[in-house]
Parts: structure tokens; C-alpha cells; sequence
């Protein structure tokens, strides 16, 4: 009796371990049946989560909207692969899940692959490949590698190129800024990442193209003059030039943007009045204008001249819009230069870059979409702009000249001699800032309001105002124009001063104004985009280097022993006979 007992006791455990044993998987059966119930009723959902600070991983609605225009297969080449610097390496991984983030919105038509274009490439192919790349529009540059302790020189293209439907669409992934640090421009190009993806999709996928029209028939630049500007615009928008004074005013409503680069004629009073109601209808205008006659062709002989003033007749409706394009001219010692002839050599003339004051280069100071991480800006003779006390209109500065300028009243002389001194320091004892570009957003009332008869025919559509509308006024029209051989045609980029084989930042400029303007995609929002640069402190790191390896060595250590001391010490106090 007493052995049945015992065996009873003994067969308990051995139960209730099997009945823990059977309740365990069953648990475990159970949330893997929920966990497939889960994924199958939100299969048809699609959700991230971006913990980020910056947000850095989410895609704004522009460019998830865009990824979805993507119907057919677009696959990317990035020329991104191989031993690089770390600010590379970054740049490649962040362009990486960039692309990722795309393909997923794009249901998959985004493919890519990354590629060492210079693999086992021997000195002529090198060069032959570095040809072609420069010809589709993909910029190489030269990076410093350390290998095994020696230091070498490497080219690499930091570019992709995107194959759509049959063409090609090249995207230059560093944005080399003037005088950036190397980590400031890695940054400001992973900033970027994502508005020059969408930018690329958009020029793919766009089907019907808003009109953005030239005006030419009062001295305004001429078509090869800004035969690179239209030649971008194109890429988005469809680009006519059209004949203000020939034209009736309702036909300029077609045209969503209107370009007024640099006129050196009259508008009449009914030239004004379209102007006028196109703005007072929604119409955007860039006005690239400027009130002196100076051009480095008329230094002549002499060595100087005499600067005039344009007789545009636009000073009353720019006024009754809120700025006033001053008579004078902007010298800088933040400026471009030009080839001087000096002492001959050998019988023969000798040129030399120096500065030239009236060639101001603008750095981008604001965080405003249309400037926000540009290169600077190449002005050539400008003119300051002031803004009126119009409280309705919001006025943002887009670029300035530096805190050492100065603007010189006219008639202003123009001599050649000035860039063969240096500058003295007195000339700028005012604190420079004088405007050159200014964006106007708010209001604006028509310059005809109580002059209505003033116009040819009175009985013309008339509106007196309009609560909300935009534009932008640059003091310069050389902001738009692009420099061209003559001898041959050749048409250089715009912003590529061919003399001091320098590229500014004019182009990228000149499209944000349009884009900001004109596209109501919200793709160039994208631009603000900003992601702060964690760097560590290279002077901490090296005073607390022994320190820190230290923890990192001996911690680890110290905590498994701590662990398995006080492990040992709880099992032997709670199995101890």
C-alpha cells in the first residue's frame, strides 16, 4: 500500500511538467496564429515609422506622389561603390535608403544598383570613362585614400543616371558649394538627396507641362543669350519666347510664369497694363532688371567709361509693387575676377585673374527653399533694391551683397585700374547687406487703380487687386545670361565664367525662382529639408582616446564576472541543501 502511494507521488511531477510543457505551446502556437492573422489583415496596409530627429527617412507627399507616377521600370545606376573616404561612404548609404524609400512608393518600378565604374579600368579606359561621364553631364571629382598606410589619389563620379522609358536622366549627387568645408558639403548634398531624386522623377514623368514664357521685344536678353536657362526650363516646363507689345493681354493668361530678363527699351502704358492684370489674374513675373548701362565690352581703349540709365519706364508699377530698383552700382570685395593684361614677358602681353568689384558673388545666407544650400550667386554690375513700408507684403531677402560692399551713385565710373589696386579697407565703413534678389509674397494692388483710362481702350477686363500672389526681383539680368563663344557658338553653362573656369551657383538659382513660382507640386519645399551634422569632437576624441578604450575593454569584462558571480552566489542559496 504504502509503494502505490509513492509511486503516486513520484507520476505528480512528471504531470504537471507535461501539463507546463503542453500549455507552453500551446501559447506558442497561439501567437504565431496571431501573428499571421495580424499580417494577413493588414497586408493591404503600408505604414513607417521614422524615429529621427530630422525626420530623414520619410519622404514629403511631393515625392511620395511622384514615385507614384512611376508606372513602367526605372532602373538607377549609382556610381557609388568601391573604398572611399567616410563622407563618401555616408553619401552612398544615405543615397541607398533614399532609393529605397522611392522604390517602395513606386510599388517596386525603382530598381538600382550601385557600381564601381572604375574596376580594373586601366589608365586610357579611366580616361575614356571620365570622358563619357562629362558628356552625359556627370561631374568626376578627386578624393584622397589611405591604404595600408599610404595616401593615394582616386577619381570617382559621385553620380547616378536613371533610365526611364528609353531615355536617360543624369543626377550629380555631390553639390560642390565654394568654399565649404568637405563634411558642410556631404551634408548639404545628403540634404539634397531626396529634392534632386524627385526632381528626376518629375522630369520623367511629367505628361503636360506648365508654360513659361520669355518676353523679347523691349532689349531683352536674346535667346542664345539664355540659351542654357531655357534649355533647363525645358526639362519641366514648356519655354516660348513671345512679342509683349503684339500680343493681347488675355493672351498672356496661358502662360503661368512670365521671365523679363534684362529690358533696356520703354513699356508703354499699355505694355504695362498686360503686365499688370496678368499679376492682378495670379500670373508670376521674375523680374531681372537693372537701371545702368554697364558693359565690360564698352571699356574700350581708354580703360573706363561712364555708366548711363536705362529708360525702362518700369519704376512706377515695381514702386506700386513694393521695391525700387536703385540708380546705382554694387561694389564688392566678395567678388569675381578678370583677366587683366600685365607687364609683357619676352615681348609677350601676360593676363592675370584679379577681383573686380563690380562682379559681386552673393552668398546664400537665408534658409528660404529657393537659396537654401545653392552655391554663390554671380552678379555683373547690379544695382541695390529698397523695399517700401508695404505691411501686407511679406519681403524675403534672397540674396545680398557682403558686409564689405559698397553702392556708388550714378553716373558711376568704371575703371579698369580699380581691380589692379587693392581695396581700401574705408571704402566699406557702412555695413554692406545691400539687396540684390527679394522674393514678394501677399497682396498687391494694381498700378491702374485710379488710372484706368490711361490704357488704350478702358473697356478691357479690369481688376484693381489681387489678396494673394508672389514675385521676385533681382537688381541684375546677368543673373540669367550665359556666357557664349562667338567664334564657334559654343554655349557655356549657365553661371560657368569660361576666364576664371569657375561655376557658379546662377542655374540652380534661376530654376528655383521658376519652380517656386510656377510648380505647385510643393516639390521644392523638399529643399528646407535639414539634417544636423553629428561630428565628433576630434580634440576630445584624442585627449580621452586611452580612456575610453579602456571602458570599452574592461567593462564588458567586469560586468559577465559581476553577472556570473551574482548568479552563482542566488543558485547556490536557493539549491542548498
Amino acid at each position: 500500500m504504502s509503494n502505490t502511494k509513492d509511486n503516486n507521488k513520484l507520476k505528480k511531477p512528471s504531470s504537471f511538467l507535461g501539463n507546463k510543457r503542453g500549455a507552453s505551446i500551446m501559447e506558442l502556437l497561439l501567437v504565431l496564429t496571431l501573428l499571421v492573422l495580424l499580417n494577413l489583415i493588414f497586408s493591404g496596409y503600408f505604414f513607417r515609422v521614422d524615429m529621427t530627429k530630422e525626420k530623414r527617412y520619410s519622404l514629403s507627399k511631393a515625392s511620395k506622389d511622384l514615385a507614384a507616377k512611376v508606372n513602367d521600370v526605372m532602373f538607377v545606376k549609382v556610381y557609388l561603390e568601391g573604398e572611399f573616404p567616410a563622407g563618401f561612404k555616408r553619401l552612398s548609404k544615405s543615397t541607398k535608403e533614399m532609393l529605397d524609400e522611392f522604390r517602395i512608393y513606386s510599388k517596386g518600378n525603382i530598381q538600382y544598383e550601385f557600381i564601381d565604374p572604375f574596376a580594373d579600368a586601366t589608365a586610357k579606359k579611366t580616361n575614356d570613362i571620365i570622358q563619357e561621364f562629362g558628356q552625359k553631364g556627370l561631374q568626376p571629382t578627386s578624393v584622397q585614400t589611405k591604404k595600408d598606410d599610404e595616401l593615394s589619389q582616386k577619381i570617382i563620379v559621385p553620380g547616378a543616371i536613371f533610365n526611364y522609358k528609353g531615355r536617360e536622366y543624369p543626377l550629380n549627387l555631390l553639390k560642390q558649394q565654394f568654399g565649404e568645408a568637405p563634411e558642410s558639403v556631404i551634408n548639404s548634398s545628403i540634404e539634397l538627396l531626396e529634392y534632386e531624386i524627385a526632381n528626376v522623377l518629375r522630369s520623367a514623368t511629367e505628361t503636360k507641362a506648365k508654360k513659361i514664357a520669355f518676353l523679347d521685344d523691349h532689349g531683352e536678353l536674346g535667346q542664345w543669350e539664355v540659351a542654357d536657362a531655357e534649355a533647363e526650363l525645358k526639362k519641366f516646363y514648356e519655354v516660348k519666347r513671345i512679342p509683349l507689345s503684339s500680343i493681347p493681354p488675355e493672351a498672356l493668361k496661358e502662360y503661368t510664369g512670365v521671365v523679363i530678363a534684362k529690358p533696356t527699351l520703354p513699356f508703354s502704358e499699355f505694355d504695362k497694363f498686360k503686365i499688370d492684370q496678368y499679376i492682378m489674374n495670379g500670373g508670376k513675373v521674375i523680374w531681372l532688371v537693372e537701371t545702368q548701362i554697364a558693359e565690360m565690352d564698352s571699356i574700350g581703349k581708354d580703360g573706363f567709361f561712364m555708366t548711363g540709365s536705362y529708360d525702362t519706364k518700369l519704376e512706377d508699377i515695381l514702386f506700386r509693387y513694393g521695391v525700387r530698383v536703385n540708380a546705382n552700382m554694387v561694389q564688392d570685395a566678395q567678388c569675381n575676377a578678370i583677366p587683366i593684361l600685365t607687364s609683357a614677358r619676352n615681348g609677350v602681353p601676360q593676363q592675370k585673374l584679379l577681383p573686380w568689384m563690380f562682379f559681386p558673388v552673393a552668398a546664400p545666407t537665408s534658409n528660404h527653399p529657393i537659396v537654401k544650400n545653392i552655391d554663390h550667386v554671380w552678379f555683373q554690375f547690379a544695382n541695390t533694391i529698397d523695399t517700401t513700408s508695404n505691411k501686407n507684403l511679406k519681403k524675403t531677402v534672397l540674396l545680398h551683397s557682403s558686409q564689405f560692399s559698397r553702392a556708388i551713385g550714378a553716373p558711376a565710373k568704371v575703371d579698369i585700374n580699380l581691380a589692379r589696386v587693392n581695396p581700401d579697407p574705408s571704402m566699406f565703413k557702412t555695413s554692406g547687406n545691400y539687396i540684390m534678389a527679394v522674393l514678394l509674397e501677399g497682396p498687391f494692388t494694381s498700378i491702374f487703380q485710379y488710372r484706368q483710362g490711361a490704357v488704350a481702350d478702358p473697356s478691357l477686363t479690369y481688376k484693381d487687386h489681387i489678396e494673394n500672389n508672389k514675385m521676385i526681383v533681382i537688381s541684375d539680368g546677368d543673373v540669367i545670361r550665359n556666357q557664349r563663344k562667338k567664334s564657334t557658338g559654343e554655349v557655356f553653362p549657365l553661371g560657368y565664367d569660361r576666364f576664371t573656369q569657375q561655376q557658379f551657383g546662377n542655374k540652380r538659382f534661376v530654376l528655383n525662382c521658376i519652380d517656386y513660382l510656377c510648380d505647385d507640386s510643393g516639390i521644392i519645399e523638399v529643399r528646407g529639408k535639414e539634417i544636423t551634422l553629428r561630428l565628433l569632437n576630434k580634440a576630445k576624441v584624442k585627449s580621452e582616446k586611452f580612456q575610453w578604450q579602456l571602458i570599452n575593454m574592461v567593462a564588458p569584462i567586469v560586468v559577465i564576472l559581476l553577472f556570473g558571480f551574482i548568479n552563482g552566489y542566488v543558485r547556490k542559496k536557493k539549491y542548498a541543501v
